[in-house]
């Protein structure tokens, strides 16, 4: 035996492959052993236990599936570069929202100034005004912040507190931070 374990050739791998197939399905004992025995000695002729030799790959195999891993990953690479410039592109180059809102509202106050320029009249009411938005009231209509809403999810419902962080948008702590509040309130 030498000391690195040689490969098999093609033929010898197939009947290799024949003979554990026969000692896998067959339902006679005898039958079983003689296919592993012999399994084992062309095994040790090249140097391998019956182990390793089952593991080997034939290089052609392996030689594909290393050709469609990197052809996959090849594909995954264009896949997100194309839809990151889709999304840029989608979004006019603009990395968050934030920046594509207050382009829009420039680009907004630009046109309405070009439109009185040339004539637009324009009521008092309806002349466009700067002023920050406005946040909603306590109370005027279906709106909640967000420690009310996940108390009344914690008491009117028999939700979890996963369901719920996912519900409200928050950490689950938040949700046990306000479990723990209703506790020591009550």
């Amino acid at each position: 035996m030498t000391d690195e374990p040689k490969s098999f050739t093609d033929q010898e791998r197939e009947r290799f492959r024949k003979l554990l197939e026969v000692a896998n399905s067959t339902t006679y004992e005898g039958e079983k052993e003689a296919a592993l025995a012999a399994a084992t000695r062309l095994a040790k002729s090249k140097g391998m236990s019956l182990h390793e030799a089952a593991g080997m790959e034939d290089p052609k195999e392996k030689q594909e599936r290393i050709r469609e891993a990197r052809e996959h990953a090849r594909r995954k690479r264009r896949s997100e570069s194309e839809f990151g410039k889709t999304m840029r592109a989608a979004s006019g180059g603009y990395r968050y929202e934030k920046e594509r809102s207050a382009a829009e509202k420039k680009r907004y106050e630009k046109a309405m100034e070009e439109a009185i320029r040339r004539g637009l009249k324009l009521d008092e009411d309806e002349r466009p005004k700067s002023r920050p938005p406005q946040k909603r009231k306590a109370g005027s209509g279906a709106w909640r912040s967000r420690p009310d809403f996940i108390r009344v999810l914690l008491r009117d419902t028999k939700m979890s507190a996963e369901e719920i962080a996912a519900t409200v948008g928050v950490s689950v702590h938040e949700v046990f931070k306000e479990k723990l509040l209703m506790r020591r309130a009550s």
